[in-house]
């Protein structure tokens, strides 16, 4: 019989094979943040799109953008899906979350909501996964 050492390298080995390399987690993450960030632009537009020309910010809706890194700026496998804007950023806060003054419409939280399948479809297409499994 093998020690528990060997036993417990072994396991570790069998469950190797199930956890996605930090590639693997990249390319599924920007496979579902394609779709929300599609679905964020598109209400966005719908919601918040005004007909101010603003040549220095442009419009929130179309400046929507995906980083291939944490919030820590750390790369492992993890989307972030935002307004690298500041301005851009504490907008769609104020939409989103509302103030004394602007009444909250959760766009943001909403969208993300009703994303979440479309979402995890596209990942698990990038990840070789069939329908069903």
């Amino acid at each position: 019989m093998a020690s528990l050492e060997e036993q417990l390298n072994e396991y570790r080995k069998q469950l190797s094979h199930l956890v996605p390399t930090t590639a693997q987690k990249r390319k599924a993450n920007m496979a579902g943040a394609e779709i929300y960030k599609q679905r964020l632009t598109e209400v966005t537009k719908s919601k918040h799109y005004s007909n101010k020309k603003d040549e220095k910010y442009g419009h929130m809706a179309d400046h929507i953008e995906i980083s291939d890194k944490n919030a820590d700026d750390i790369d492992d496998g993890s989307v972030t899906i935002g307004w690298p804007n500041r301005y851009h950023a504490m907008n769609a806060m104020r939409l989103n979350d509302g103030t004394v003054h602007i009444k909250a419409d959760h766009f943001v939280d909403q969208t993300r909501d009703e994303s979440n399948d479309d979402v995890v479809r596209a990942q698990a297409k990038a990840l070789g996964f069939k329908d069903g499994d």
